[in-house]
């Protein structure tokens, strides 16, 4: 008997702490609550001793050119962000009319999708072209990425409920007719179209609205649906809790930036890339760490109680992991799921994917939008990044042998290993290069020479199109358990 691997399914929401919440760790007795607590003690020890330091060396406890350099052109970049997401309200416009109006699938599918090409193309032109510092180029771009994927998702979801709406209307009508003819109707379809139609707070199409709209962009989530789990209360200390935290995070990773990374790029050019990578080794991984915590414990915990989102569930213990395809389901909930509903599986039943190249396609443009960021804050293409994330494609296949998966101590440390090595790695290729360097560092950057850089596009090239050849020869089991969902 053979055994077919099921397609992956949507994770519905539920109420759930996020892991690394205080108040969750002390109520569940955390064992590891104390090295949690060690690691921030260290962190206040190395900013203590580098305020010192930097007392003794410079006359002053802290360095404010990088300060400087992140509030320039600041109000034109919140000018350009409210634009942006302003510019998000006419999808509620349009499901208005879609509502009203009679479309086929296939009309609205090509007018959503020409409005987001024009949408993102105009943001991230405007944020491509105008003369922004890499902070002000990077946050936005990574807003834009984000908002597109909340509008795509709104835009998909509500389309999918109009035209249910419009089918049970239909069914309604038949039932209507049956019940004066005295005949009898089956209801199951009415049952099943009303379960997805109404909720308990809301029904559609009473769910477009502009403030529905405003609590979804407020919500820590980038899938669309008409409820989510919520809390009973606002916990007003909480709230300013995360907070502070925030700060005190942004702070941390402002110190790490401007004192452990910036005077490392600074003499790149003197010291070599290998003394570079070595040095940088340390300060990425703590910069790493830092912005997740930021994000996923301090910035959406502060967005789910200020909504009442009682799914904290942002994460997963990604720092167990022993396969960089458990890692990427693990380390970013959100990104994950939108890419599951949106890309995978709305490969597969809209555009009648096949699930090896639904999940090529998933993973592909997982990629180039974290390749994008990249372009945009440096204004040039070097694929670095890309390069590096499409080499966990073979990797992944590798790590699945049923010999190596058993070795969980090697899989964890060999995980570690990529997690230490690739963002220097990415930092050294790219800033070595790049007009970044220029701009945040008041030295000559010495260039690869042009032979080099031709030299690895062609190679880049010849890899991306051997990668793609190798993948497409993988068993389909093996493609598709590289996406699957346990």
């Amino acid at each position: 008997m053979t055994h077919t691997k099921r397609k992956p399914q949507k994770t519905p929401f539920k109420a759930q702490p996020s892991l690394l919440d205080w108040e969750t760790m002390l109520q569940e007795q955390n064992p590891m609550r104390g090295f949690f607590t060690l690691f921030w003690m260290t962190m206040a020890a190395g900013t203590i001793t580098q305020i010192y330091k930097n007392w003794v060396s410079i006359g002053s406890p802290i360095s404010l050119n990088l300060l400087f350099q992140m509030s320039k052109d600041g109000i034109d970049l919140i000018q350009a962000d409210a634009m942006m997401v302003l510019s998000m309200f006419l999808n509620v416009f349009f499901h208005k009319i879609i509502c009203h109006a009679y479309f086929s699938q296939n009309q609205v599918l090509i007018f959503q999708h020409l409005w987001q090409l024009v949408w993102f193309c105009t943001f991230i032109g405007l944020a491509f072209y105008r003369n922004w510092d890499w902070t002000q180029s990077a946050s936005f771009t990574m807003h834009v990425i984000a908002m597109l994927m909340k509008q795509h998702s709104y835009f998909s979801y509500n389309t999918e409920l109009a035209f249910k709406h419009k089918k049970l209307k239909l069914e309604l009508e038949l039932q209507g007719k049956a019940k004066k003819e005295d005949k009898e109707y089956d209801d199951t379809e009415i049952n099943l179209l009303k379960k997805e139609l109404i909720k308990e707070s809301v029904s559609f199409p009473n769910n477009i609205t502009f403030l529905n709209f405003l609590d979804y962009l407020l919500v820590p989530t980038l899938v669309y649906e008409l409820e989510y789990p919520r809390t009973t209360r606002f916990r007003l200390w909480y709230f300013l809790e995360r907070c502070f935290t925030t700060f005190v995070c942004v702070s941390l990773l402002y110190f790490v930036v401007e004192h452990w990374i910036n005077p490392i790029i600074a003499i790149m050019p003197q010291q070599g890339i290998l003394d570079s990578l070595l040095s940088l080794l340390l300060p990425f991984m703590l910069l790493w760490i830092l912005g997740f915590y930021v994000i996923f414990e301090c910035i959406c915990n502060a967005f789910a109680e200020l909504t009442c989102f009682a799914d904290r569930h942002f994460y997963a213990d990604w720092w167990n992991s022993t396969t960089y395809d458990e890692f990427a389901r693990n380390w970013n909930k959100p990104v994950h799921e939108f890419l599951l509903r949106h890309v995978y599986l709305e490969g597969i039943d809209t555009y009648k994917l096949s699930k090896n190249n639904a999940t090529f396609v998933t993973f592909f443009l997982s990629s180039l939008l974290h390749e994008l960021v990249i372009v945009v804050t440096l204004k040039r293409l070097r694929l670095f990044f890309f390069f590096l994330q499409m080499t966990q494609v073979p990797l992944i296949t590798i790590q699945r042998i049923p010999w190596i998966r058993r070795q969980k101590v090697f899989g964890n440390a060999l995980f570690w290993f990529g997690m230490y090595l690739g963002p220097p790695l990415l930092g050294v290729g790219d800033l070595f290069d790049s007009s970044l360097s220029q701009r945040a560092i008041p030295l000559e950057v010495q260039r690869p020479k042009p032979s080099i850089i031709l030299i690895f596009k062609v190679c880049t090239k010849l890899y991306l199109m051997t990668l793609f050849w190798l993948f497409q020869s993988l068993p389909i089991r093996v493609q598709c358990n590289i996406w699957h969902m346990h």
